[in-house]
Parts: structure tokens; sequence; C-alpha cells
């Protein structure tokens, strides 16, 4: 054969999950000295895929738990104030 009939599969991707491929793709090259070392280079590639998508969900839960945390906040204090309005006006 002379000519070699490669398949893009990407090409059947829609834009935008393209986009986020190649995002993910780009935050995995940090890692190129690892996975080009390793036996089977494109199943090292997909872990070390797997690991930046694992830092980036935890760096979103660290956030959500911030933002729980600061909305408990709020909330304790409003049921506190919601108390003491309560109780004052019992005594009233």
């Amino acid at each position: 054969m002379l000519f070699k009939n490669e398949k893009n599969w990407k090409a059947f991707l829609s834009l935008s999950d393209e986009t986020i491929l190649d995002k993910i793709l780009e935050r995995t090259a940090i890692h190129r000295p690892a996975y080009k070392n390793a036996e089977d280079v494109k199943v090292a590639q997909l872990w070390c895929a797997l690991i930046e998508l694992f830092k980036y969900q935890e760096r979103l839960n660290k956030r959500l738990s911030r933002i729980e945390r600061l909305l408990d906040g709020i909330f304790e204090k409003e049921r506190q104030e919601k108390e003491k309005l309560i109780n004052s006006l019992r005594k009233f």
C-alpha cells in the first residue's frame, strides 16, 4: 500500500469537544518526559491526562468547600439574628 489511510477520529467531535480535548492534551504535555519513557506511550499519556483531570477536580472541590463554608457562616449569622429578634419579640 502506497498511501497510509489514517483515520482522523477527532474530525467527528463537535468543535467545543475538540477544544476541550486540546486543553486536556495541553495540560497533559507537562508530563511528556514521564510518558515518553513509558513502554506504552499512549496508555501512559492517558494516565497523565487522568492525573491532570483529577487535580482540576480537586481544585474545584476546594473552591466549592470554601464557598459552602462562607455560605454556611452567612446563613448561621442570619439564623442567630432571627432567633434574637424572635426572643426580643417574645419579651415585648
